[in-house]
């Protein structure tokens, strides 16, 4: 908002639930520039070159079978 000079002109309530404290507020980042977006088309520019419109795609890695987390293993023995 500050980007595009509405610091006052709009009042915003969000609720973000999981994840923790940084991933709500990017979360809460995007939502708003998407939001901002469809007010108007011209403000994509400007969003874009803050990077406010990409979502950050890293998610956790999955346990396998066999381990004690996504990569910890066992400890390995050679004798």
């Amino acid at each position: 908002m500050v980007t595009l000079g509405y610091e006052g002109s709009y009042d915003v309530f969000v609720k973000a639930h999981g994840g923790g404290l940084s991933g709500q507020a990017q979360a809460i980042s995007l939502g708003i520039a998407r939001a901002l977006l469809k007010v108007s088309a011209s403000h994509r520019s400007p969003l874009k070159s803050e990077v406010l419109l990409k979502r950050d795609s890293r998610i956790v890695e999955r346990k396998k079978p066999g381990v004690k987390k996504a990569r910890k293993a066992p400890q390995f023995s050679k004798r």
